[in-house]
């Protein structure tokens, strides 16, 4: 019976694990610039932006948010173009590979014009959402919650 029980805990361990898609906060990043780092990182990472008020646009296409309580903290940023993940998705790369590289999101939203896989790390303090459409990506988005 011991056996049998630890058996079935086991399972349901494996599988909790398996349905779990929560990523390394490490992994939460667009061109080695991740939420929570400071603006002057990302220029140095990124170059030289042009500034309209909170959003710092880059020469490659990526914009960063920082936060209304400090604004030399990144809150957000986001990529339509340029840049990719610690794990080498870019926009434009198949629908597939987010999946395949990340396992099951956390939260799927389906539109009818796109669909948005959400992936958070332990705490939930930071997430990651890729947006799809015709099954491609066309935005990745990092954040602070």
């Amino acid at each position: 019976m011991k056996k049998k029980m630890l058996a079935v805990l086991t399972g349901l361990m494996a599988m909790t694990a398996v349905c779990s898609a929560t990523v390394s906060t490490d992994n939460i990043a667009i061109a080695d610039v991740t939420p929570g780092s400071s603006i002057e990182t990302a220029k140095q990472k990124l170059g030289t932006p042009n500034q309209h008020g909170d959003k710092f646009v880059f020469p490659n296409g990526i914009v960063i948010e920082t936060a209304d309580h400090n604004p030399n903290l990144v809150e957000e940023i986001e990529t339509r173009s340029g840049g990719a993940t610690p794990a080498g998705i870019k926009v434009g790369m198949s629908e597939a590979v987010i999946t395949q590289t990340y396992g099951q999101p956390d939260k799927i939203d389906r539109d009818a014009d796109d669909t948005e896989y959400t992936y958070y790390n332990a705490d939930y303090s930071q997430k990651m959402e890729f947006k799809v459409v015709n099954g491609s990506i066309v935005k990745i988005k990092c954040e602070l919650r």
